[in-house]
Formats: structure tokens, C-alpha cells, sequence
């Protein structure tokens, strides 16, 4: 399910496969302990991966454990950076091609604002699932780019224009989106196991980093997808903010929210 708005990094040139950013990591870590929910591997598999794309994201949390299981898209599948032994199908998430029951856990990453149906999507999830759910989505709608304009003379116009290209790349991300979860949720007869914020920072621009490939991201849909942006208007505003990391005086900041589900008991 491929989109514009992603914290997954870009395939590096020359064929090499992707790397999780190490500001992340300890987050993705994180996700594996929730998504085991107290119990051993074993009996957490096999899980559905719900919008797996490239499989980056469910690498990112599973890697390297015994966890295994489905990966679900409505795209057909391509190139595949995942995990070995996982299978991975084309499928509408609304009309899963699996009995009732057929898995121990659910995964879904940054995937929940792209629902054109997120109660019946939930619903179906649930139908297919004998276990906890887990609902990553990253809340576009808070990140931040700070440079301290005292330290590198930033001017208050490209602030300004700094604002207004951030705005233009998160446009349509949900506001509210931690009640719009538990709303349809709730409405998919899910019970929330457990909710919380995660707050993700970096105050280091360079290349391959988050805020490096986030702003890349920035820049390739707004001057290259969507030609919303002249080139130089970004790339003014992008070196400044370069010239703040340089000079110690940048943050970048967002956060995800992280939602574990189960079904009601009836």
C-alpha cells in the first residue's frame, strides 16, 4: 500500500536493500513486545501483516525471531525487503481470503489513515484473528522541524515557508487521530488492550538518517509527485535547516500512535 507519507526509508541506489534509521529502533523493538503480549513466539504465530508493502515495516519489528505468518496488500506484490519464510498476497482487507481464526496476532503500520473503511477493516481483521491486534499509525499532524533562528540567523519569512511546506505534505492526514482509532475500533466490537503515544526525536540531519530521508520524502512529493513547489523554495528552506543541524541547534519530532486491540469477549 504504497503512499507518500511513510517512515520507512527509501531503497538506497544501487540495489541495496533499505536500513531501519537508528532512531527508530528502539521503537520497532518496542512493537515486538506488544505485539507478543506476554506470551512465548510460538504462540503468537502466525500473524497477519495487513498493508505490507515491501515488507520494510514488518522486517523492521520481527526480524530476526521466530514470528512468521501473511502479508496482506492491495497492491500486488513486488519487490519483497521482509522477512524470509513469510507469504505475502494481494488481497482486500475487507474480505480476507482466511477462515475465522486463522491467526494469533495482527499487525497493521501507518495504514489506519488510508482506510476508506476502518470500522469494516477492523471488523474483518478481527474475524480472522485469535489474538491481540496492533495499530501503528504515525500522527502526521505533529511533525515538527525546529531551528533556533537566533543561532543561525533563520530568517522569519522561510520559517514561515518551512510551516507552509510541512502543511502541504501532511494535507488530509486525520486530525483526532487517536479518537478516530478507538472510535472504530469500538464500533468493530475491539477492546483496547492498551494505548499510548510514541514520541520519536532526532536533532541530527545527515544523510540516511530519519529527518534526512523524511525530508526527502518531503521534497519528492511536493516538487516531484504533486508539483505543488518550485524546487528552490524548498531546497532554500532545506539548507537552512541544514545549516541549524550543522550548528547544533535542530530537532525534528513526531509522533505514533500505538494502539493494542482484542476482541470483545461476547
Amino acid at each position: 500500500m504504497p503512499h507518500h507519507r511513510t517512515l520507512t526509508p527509501p531503497e538506497r541506489r544501487g540495489g541495496g536493500a533499505p536500513v531501519i534509521h537508528a532512531e527508530l529502533r528502539r521503537h520497532y523493538d518496542k512493537l515486538y513486545d506488544q505485539l507478543l503480549n506476554g506470551r512465548p513466539p510460538r504462540d503468537a504465530r502466525p500473524v497477519l501483516d495487513v498493508g505490507t508493502g515491501d515488507g520494510l515495516a514488518l522486517a523492521a519489528i520481527t526480524q530476526g525471531s521466530p514470528l512468521h505468518g501473511v502479508g496482506v496488500d492491495t497492491a500486488e506484490p513486488g519487490h519483497w525487503l521482509g522477512p524470509e519464510g513469510w507469504s505475502v498476497i494481494q488481497a482486500d482487507a475487507q474480505r480476507l481470503p482466511f477462515c475465522e481464526g486463522s491467526f494469533r496476532s495482527a499487525l497493521m503500520v501507518d495504514v489506519f489513515e488510508w482506510l476508506r473503511h476502518p470500522t469494516a477493516t477492523l471488523a474483518e481483521i478481527a474475524r480472522v484473528t485469535n489474538g491481540p491486534i496492533l495499530v501503528v499509525q504515525t500522527d502526521w499532524e505533529g511533525l515538527w522541524f525546529q531551528a533556533d533562528k537566533s543561532a543561525v540567523g533563520l530568517r522569519a519569512d522561510r520559517a514561515e515557508v518551512g510551516r507552509d511546506l510541512v502543511r502541504a505534505f501532511t494535507r488530509g492526514a486525520p486530525d483526532q487521530l487517536r479518537g478516530r482509532i478507538h472510535a472504530a475500533s469500538a464500533e468493530a466490537g475491539l477492546e483496547w488492550t492498551s494505548s499510548s503515544v510514541a514520541t520519536i526525536t532526532t536533532d541530527e540531519l545527515k544523510p540516511n538518517n530519519l529527518a534526512w530521508d523524511v525530508l526527502e520524502s518531503i521534497r519528492r512529493y511536493l516538487v516531484i509527485e504533486s508539483a505543488q513547489v518550485r524546487a528552490r523554495r524548498f531546497d532554500d528552506w532545506r539548507a537552512e535547516l541544514q545549516r541549524a543541524a550543522d550548528d547544533g541547534q535542530f530537532t525534528m519530532l513526531l509522533r505514533r500512535i500505538v494502539t493494542l486491540l482484542e476482541r470483545r469477549a461476547s
